[in-house]
């Protein structure tokens, strides 16, 4: 009996999903760093590096000078991980629609 093809949409959820869990996990660890050790990506080089891989993270430095509560903590920080997530899930499927577009399918 033949296993059936793979769907010819599957690695599109594949490369999707893992990018949206990575996008997430990078603002979460970002997001740890900025509660615990501050000085680090609180200017100069680890600000740029931070910026470099979580772009939504600016919002960290727009809301410093803010009211510092839970809830602003929380929709703020809310809103970076699901910002980034959404960035890198959508430049991931941006890359697999180009690489399907420029490489021809095998024929089966």
């Amino acid at each position: 009996m033949p296993l059936p093809s793979k769907s010819r949409h599957e690695s599109l959820v594949i490369v999707t999903s893992v990018a949206l869990v990575a996008g997430m996990g990078i603002a979460v660890l970002l997001l740890f760093l900025w509660r615990t050790h501050p000085s680090v990506i609180a200017s100069g080089i680890g600000l740029n590096a931070a910026l470099t891989l979580c772009p939504p993270y600016l919002l960290v430095r727009v809301a410093r000078d803010m009211d510092d509560t839970a809830l602003s903590r929380i929709i703020i920080g809310g809103a970076v991980v699901i910002g980034n997530g959404s960035l890198y899930a959508g430049a991931a499927t941006f890359v697999v629609w180009v690489m399907s577009r420029v490489w021809p399918r095998r024929q089966a």
